[in-house]
């Protein structure tokens, strides 16, 4: 039973770091490529993977749980607030990446925009639970 714990801890922390660097990945592609086709490839290629590994994260995370029998602290509050607030972001970015067009310069320039707050909150979330999972650990 500790393998499975230490298993799923290790696994969680490790897909926790891996959906960091995922954010920083979309928000560099979101950012610096300037011509849009180019981007969407880049974007469409990293963006399921981010989400993918948030995935794994809030899997992991309840498995971590369920294992600790749902004893819920503030950081754990603060996790699956994180992860609302990541997931709730992911549907308005989406809807704004299918709305954007390729010859409407306007709609690429909301969708940017957003998709750069998004992922910089996302960031910041990400760390700001890092941090406190660590030291309240």
């Amino acid at each position: 039973m500790n393998e499975l714990v230490s298993i799923s801890i290790n696994l969680h922390v490790f897909f926790v770091f891996l959906t960091l660097i995922f954010a920083f990945v979309n928000l560099f592609v979101v950012k610096r490529c300037s011509d849009y086709i180019d981007m969407t490839k880049k974007y469409e290629l990293f963006s399921p993977l981010y989400y993918l590994s948030l995935s794994i994260v809030i899997f992991t995370g309840s498995v971590v749980l369920a294992v600790f029998k749902f004893a819920i602290s503030y950081t754990v509050y603060l996790m699956i607030f994180t992860s609302i607030i990541v997931i709730a972001g992911a549907f308005k970015n989406h809807r704004l990446f299918k709305l954007t067009r390729v010859r409407d310069v306007n709609s690429q320039e909301v969708f940017r925009k957003f998709a750069v707050k998004k992922y910089i909150l996302d960031i910041v979330l990400i760390v700001i639970s890092i941090i406190l999972a660590f030291m309240f650990a």
